[in-house]
């Protein structure tokens, strides 16, 4: 796993106007936040200016303190460590969470005003772009799932069928990886696979960039 190099610059820290939040960004930032948005990360509008929110479960808690350390480090989060949070879930069971936001700045909006263009996230074209191994693991850690003899799904069932579609060609052109598309069997929904026989050369792409608690994930541990 890389640990991200610390690189504090000087728009960082706390209380700042978003109006002087301007980069430029280090390049880890955009491939972390962009591998999320693939997955279950969102971005909210706040004044001027826009930031990431993360939230998982309290099962994937290292995940989430791995990934406020990295963007801390780099100088888009208070260092301080999340703790854990609840809520009332169905049935009024709480619910167990981690959850942190960036810093806000209006050199985000751009990523924002992509991915939200009407409010509904979508895979903007710009994705051929900032589509690395980094942003492909940080994907895989959020959104996918080890399907047992058969490879990794990518559950992209809340995206419509020509962006998936353009995120299976992606996956082809950019990192040679074999995929299909299989309607997930709700409604007009469709995952992402990549076959079994895909995975050692997944696994040579992403592996460098995987927080050990999701191994499992790439077939490399039992769950």
């Amino acid at each position: 796993m890389v640990i991200l190099t610390s690189s504090i610059l000087p728009f960082s820290k706390p209380k700042i106007s978003s109006l002087k939040r301007i980069g430029p960004h280090n390049f880890d930032i955009l491939n972390i936040i962009i591998g999320s948005l693939l997955g279950d990360g969102s971005m909210e509008r706040d004044g001027s200016g826009s930031r990431f929110a993360f939230y998982v479960a309290t099962k994937n808690g290292p995940y989430l303190l791995w990934i406020h350390q990295q963007i801390s480090s780099l100088g888009y989060a208070k260092p301080q460590i999340p703790i854990v949070q609840t809520r009332k879930g169905k049935d009024r069971e709480f619910v167990y969470f981690f959850r942190f936001r960036t810093f806000t700045y209006s050199s985000f909006n751009w990523i924002l005003e992509a991915f939200y263009p009407k409010g509904r996230k979508i895979i903007p074209k710009l994705l051929e772009e900032y589509l690395t191994p980094l942003s492909l693991a940080i994907w895989i850690m959020d959104d996918g799932c080890l399907i047992k003899n058969r490879g990794l799904r990518f559950s992209t069932n809340s995206f419509t069928l020509t962006e998936i579609k353009y995120l299976s060609s992606l996956l082809e052109n950019k990192f040679s990886l074999k995929t299909t598309i299989h309607k997930s069997g709700i409604g007009n929904q469709y995952n992402i696979y990549i076959p079994k026989s895909s995975l050692p050369h997944l696994i040579k792409l992403v592996n460098i960039h995987m927080h050990p608690h999701f191994y499992y994930k790439l077939g490399l541990i039992n769950e």
